[in-house]
């Protein structure tokens, strides 16, 4: 029964990335279906990754408050619906409140999953379930592009209706796996935003979030940009070969992610954080040096061996610095994490412009040496 439990947790933590990242794969079918640039497009990513932060700021507590099942469930069918309507839309501006409401649909599923994952493992297993958490979400990112790339060919609206008819095979699996558990918790709205100031300030759940927003932050900023600066001179790498380098860090973070969920378990969570941080730290530097594909490609999937270790390890510390209000902890630390990869583009857009991509490996690095430095501090108080 804990295996079906786990599969239906898995499973719907793969679903939402599927999505969100897909429309990578459709930007010249949605130019043309909508009369837009790539610009416009690209628009769909914040769309969707903004109501996505912001809302799930706020469901875990939601679902310690009243019932975890059932904040999942409306969740999935807000996502479903918001999946068909993107198949639907005849405008661009109905494609992009669709995507809204996809990401506010999973806002509400997201952090629960985590929270519900807490609940149903124990502590001398929790790392390597977090591992796999970790490991069905890079797995969405990585085959978003590619399922809905081969949709695309039969019609890229039939992308979104395939999500949507999985995402609601996803909540029928969820809801009768957990049947017979109960998730409901006490009190009412006026306790949702007192609950997450209490979470925010108690448990160094503020610098656990700090770190998730950092890391996210870091990571998409040299995903973001490392594609351009490859295809540019004096590298100049032909774009399947950009592809197979940024693939790279995906394909490890699917493999390393278990790896690491059972490294959390052998020498503790904070250990493994601090090697997850050390490992990025060699890539981050290193790439400055580099000018050749085999170099990119090794160092990026040494990168996503690094950022696997890390969230395998902040994701379990994440469900025991405050057991009783595993909800709202996941809300503040998935919502913060998110966060840094909605607006990572965004702040370092003219970084990169300005001062190229050597910039963007020095951040990373500099935020590398913080992530050991925080945890090294003892701050969170988890062993």
């Amino acid at each position: 029964m804990l295996n079906k439990k786990l599969f239906a947790i898995y499973l719907g933590s793969f679903i939402g990335p599927l999505n969100g990242n897909s429309i990578l794969a459709l930007i010249p079918f949605l130019k043309s279906s909508f009369n837009a640039d790539v610009g416009q497009v690209l628009l769909s990513i914040p769309f969707f990754m903004f109501p996505f932060a912001f809302i799930q700021l706020f469901s875990g507590t939601i679902s310690d408050i009243y019932d975890r099942r059932k904040t999942v469930f409306i969740g999935f069918l807000i996502y479903s619906l918001g999946s068909f309507l993107c198949g639907l839309s005849t405008s661009m501006q109905m494609f992009l409140l669709s995507r809204a409401l996809l990401g506010a649909g999973f806002a509400l599923v997201s952090p629960v999953m985590v929270a519900i994952l807490g609940d149903i493992t124990t502590k001398e297993d929790r790392g390597k379930a977090m591992g796999m958490l970790g490991a069905s979400i890079t797995a969405g990112i990585a085959s978003g592009p590619l399922i809905a790339g081969f949709l695309a060919g039969i019609g890229w609206r039939y992308v979104f209706f395939a999500f949507g008819i999985l995402a609601i095979a996803a909540n029928l699996l969820f809801w009768e796996s957990f049947r017979r558990h109960e998730f409901r918790g006490r009190g009412g709205m006026e306790n949702v935003l007192p609950q997450i100031k209490y979470v925010f300030l108690e448990g160094g759940v503020f610098m656990l979030s700090l770190l998730g927003f950092l890391v996210f932050f870091s990571f998409i900023s040299v995903v973001s940009f490392l594609s351009d600066a490859l295809s540019l001179p004096p590298i100049s790498l032909k774009e399947y070969e950009v592809g197979f380098i940024l693939s790279s860090s995906g394909i490890a973070g699917i493999i390393f992610s278990i790896f690491g969920g059972a490294l959390v378990d052998r020498v503790g969570r904070i250990k493994t954080g601090k090697i997850g941080f050390a490992i990025t730290l060699l890539p981050l530097i290193l790439f400055r040096f580099s000018n050749s594909f085999l170099e990119y490609l090794v160092l990026m999937f040494i990168l996503g061996i690094g950022t696997a270790f890390i969230w395998a390890s902040l994701l379990t510390i994440s469900m025991e610095v405050l057991p009783k209000m595993r909800g709202t902890v996941s809300s503040v630390f998935n919502s913060s994490r998110f966060l840094g990869y909605a607006v990572s583009p965004i702040i370092f857009t003219p970084v990169y412009l300005k001062l190229g991509i050597n910039a963007v490996y020095f951040s990373g690095a500099a935020i590398s040496l913080i992530g050991m430095l925080v945890l090294s501090q003892k701050i969170l108080k988890i062993r």
